[in-house]
């Protein structure tokens, strides 16, 4: 080797040297979030399960949710309704992309629709959609049948996603969701974890963080466990009793949101001794909301009225709660035929103990601790009661054959920001007569005839008066028992910024989040 080519050699050497220090540099650069809560998508189509795609911000909707809980803008900068309230106009916003370069047109948002109206039909059944049409790029109409001023908070519920064209295989089924929103789905690990990257062309606020790492962890222990030793930045929903123990470490922040969700008990109103409205009174005076709160949630919440909590606008602020009064639940039980005839502290009626199940899940870890409070308050009036903790499939499965007596449960209410889908779905007859989450296969005519009156009327206060009624009318008819109002507790560890719990669970909003 000459001493030019010797030279030559050194120098080339240096240069990849260096571009390999380069490329290290650059990969520690990059930022990666872990985080981890229990829910798992059970599917990679978000026209069909749209809670995780949207929460980790590769899905968008037409509409959004502000942190007020109120619409907003997304991907319709705005929209108007005609006169007779049958037609809608949304202009969408210019200038998106999908994640694979395609362009976000009126057209495409008008297949995605039409796709999601029918994968998800037991949500987007309740619209009275006669035809969308698509004047132009940037333009979409939607026709009604009747009046139906919930439409755009409808269309802020995830599975109203739009996706890319390129979503799809030949027969329609999602091979893998292009979105629109900052982040860009890579992968998706069933019951283990889905992962996300950045964005880079994102219409809006680009992410700080290059990938997250979403893992889906049931149990709370287990979460604690990563948290504490790193494995994760943000352990989501965890029980108020673990999240006390961040409260004294100053490299943690403990986070918390009154958020739209209910812990409640719903009855089986089919069968004895729950078709009885005096039996389910009784149970709504015997249970003690303030103990509950104090000494199982050690204070992370409040006791509830009625079915929206007092924060949000569709709230009735008038009903009056139910308070602990033993004396009051054992009137009224015994007014039902229910006396305790043989001294044993069960009550019976024709021979029957007042023998019950109580059937709940641990995905969300304060209902169990709740469930075995309930037990012992319910036995000082005469109950005996069997409790059934179940994952939440088995648990709902047992629900929706009408193998329970008393169903405990955190419903989230306000998915659509508008009261329309939790009346329908959960108080109107059509709803409570299928499987679903609220009062069970209940039915009151008056009820029915409220919430449908609301459906088809625009003005804002006189709906809110239809709603109000209806709140009052379930607390004083009680097929469910309404418990406390729900607080989440997220846990992060201090180098996390911009990190915020929205009042609907609507996004975790993650491009606002960097690791410093």
């Amino acid at each position: 080797m000459t001493r030019k080519e010797g030279i030559l050699f050194i120098l080339l050497a240096l240069a990849v040297m260096g571009a390999g220090c380069t490329d290290q540099e650059q990969q520690e650069e990059l930022q990666t979030l872990s985080i981890s809560g229990q829910w798992s998508p059970n599917t990679i189509d978000p026209h069909l399960s749209g809670y995780i795609p949207q929460r980790l911000g590769y899905a968008e909707t037409l509409v959004g949710v502000d942190y007020e809980g109120k619409i907003a803008p997304s991907l319709a900068e705005s929209w108007e309704v005609s006169g007779d309230g049958k037609n809608w106009t949304f202009i969408l916003r210019d200038g998106v992309r999908f994640h694979d370069g395609t362009p976000f047109t009126a057209g495409i948002m008008k297949t995605s629709l039409e796709r999601s109206f029918v994968q998800s039909e037991a949500i987007f059944g309740k619209i009275p959609v006669s035809a969308i049409e698509v004047p132009d790029n940037l333009t979409l109409e939607i026709s009604l049948d009747s009046p139906f001023p919930s439409l755009p908070a409808y269309l802020s519920r995830a599975e109203s996603a739009a996706l890319a064209p390129g979503s799809y295989d030949a027969e329609g089924n999602v091979v893998k969701p292009v979105g629109t929103g900052p982040f860009i789905f890579e992968s998706w690990k069933p019951e283990e974890e889905v992962v996300v990257v950045k964005n880079p062309d994102y219409w809006g606020q680009a992410a700080s963080v290059d990938k997250v790492i979403y893992r889906i962890i049931p149990e709370t222990l287990t979460r604690k466990l990563l948290l504490d030793s790193k494995e994760i930045q943000i352990a989501m929903i965890l029980s108020p009793e673990i999240a006390e123990e961040y409260t004294e470490k100053a490299d943690y922040s403990v986070l918390q949101q009154p958020i739209a969700r209910v812990r409640m008990i719903g009855f089986n109103t089919e069968k004895e001794p729950f078709d009885d409205k005096r039996v389910r009174q009784a149970v709504n005076y015997a249970i003690d909301r303030e103990a509950i709160v104090t000494y199982v949630l050690h204070g992370y919440g409040t006791t509830a009225a009625g079915l929206f909590p007092p924060n949000f606008y569709w709230a009735n602020q008038e009903i009056a709660p139910y308070t602990y009064d033993t004396e009051k639940a054992k009137s009224l039980l015994e007014e039902a035929g229910w006396t305790d005839t043989d001294g044993d502290g069960t009550l019976d009626k024709d021979g029957r103990p007042l023998k019950i199940t109580l059937v709940t899940y641990p995905e969300r870890a304060e209902l169990p601790p709740i469930a075995e409070v309930i037990e012992q308050q319910l036995r000082k009036v005469g109950f005996e009661t069997e409790l059934q903790i179940l994952n939440t499939d088995a648990a709902n499965s047992l629900r929706n054959k009408g193998e329970f007596d008393i169903f405990l449960v955190g419903r989230g209410l306000l998915f659509v920001p508008d009261p329309d889908e939790i009346m329908m779905t959960d108080y109107h007859s059509s709803g409570t007569s299928i499987d679903g989450w609220g009062a069970y296969h209940w039915h009151n005519d008056s009820v029915d005839e409220l919430i449908e009156q609301s459906r088809t009327t625009s003005d804002m206060a006189a709906r809110k008066e239809l709603y109000d009624e209806v709140q009052a009318i379930v607390v004083e008819e009680a097929p469910v028992a309404y418990l406390n109002y729900y607080v989440n507790i997220d846990v992060a560890t201090s180098n996390i910024e911009g990190y915020r719990l929205h009042p609907t669970e609507y996004s975790l909003h993650l491009e606002n989040v960097s690791v410093t």
